[in-house]
Formats: C-alpha cells, sequence, structure tokens
C-alpha cells in the first residue's frame, strides 16, 4: 500500500486535517509546554525581524500591547541601556587602567634591572 501524501487531499480535506492537528497538538500540551511554545513563537515573531516592513509590523505589536504604558516602557528602556553602557564604559575604564598599571609595573621592573648593572 502506498503511504498517503498532502497530495493526496482536497484544499479542504487539508485544511480539516490541519484544524485536527492544531486542535489535538494543543489539547495534549501542558501549560508549561504551552507557555514555552508561545514564547519560542513570539520571540521568532518580533526578534526575529527583517526588513522595514517587518519591524513596523513588530513595533505595531508592541505599540498595541503596551498602548498607554509605551512611553514609560521606553523610558525605562532608555534607562537601562544609559546603565548597562556606563557599566560598559566603566569596564573598559578599568581595563586600560590595569593595562596601564602592568606597563608601570614592567618599566620600573626594567629600571631596578638596569641599576643592579
Amino acid at each position: 500500500m502506498e503511504e498517503l501524501t498532502y497530495k493526496d487531499l482536497s484544499e479542504t480535506e487539508l485544511d480539516t486535517l490541519k484544524d485536527m492537528y492544531i486542535s489535538s497538538r494543543v489539547n495534549n500540551m501542558t501549560e508549561n509546554e504551552l507557555r514555552t511554545f508561545v514564547k519560542e513563537i513570539i520571540i521568532d515573531q518580533i526578534k526575529g525581524t527583517v526588513g522595514n516592513a517587518e519591524e513596523k509590523e513588530a513595533w505595531e505589536e508592541i505599540k498595541d500591547h503596551f498602548s498607554e504604558d509605551l512611553s514609560q516602557k521606553i523610558l525605562e528602556v532608555k534607562e537601562k541601556c544609559n546603565k548597562k553602557n556606563k557599566l560598559e564604559q566603566k569596564s573598559a575604564e578599568e581595563i586600560e587602567f590595569d593595562r596601564r598599571l602592568g606597563l608601570l609595573k614592567q618599566q620600573q621592573e626594567e629600571q631596578s634591572s638596569k641599576d643592579m648593572w
């Protein structure tokens, strides 16, 4: 017996089978599995945007979701990112300080070895 494929079904039959699959799959998932699945879909949908059209669509979804809180959320994001940038800058400054301190120690060691001879 040949294996059936989607081509063996009419468009209506295939659509009905897809509906049955979706219902069965959702009904057999735990709440945690549903949450994980939905999160993955939203991440792909929002963070996987390519090009202006998709970015605008994602922006509209974000705007609709946060509605009146959007301005507050944008301020939170800006504040969070500014803090992160300041921490990164501080880390870069500390790295530079350590590098210079290392060079200074190296110069002092070279000087003391020259003084011995």
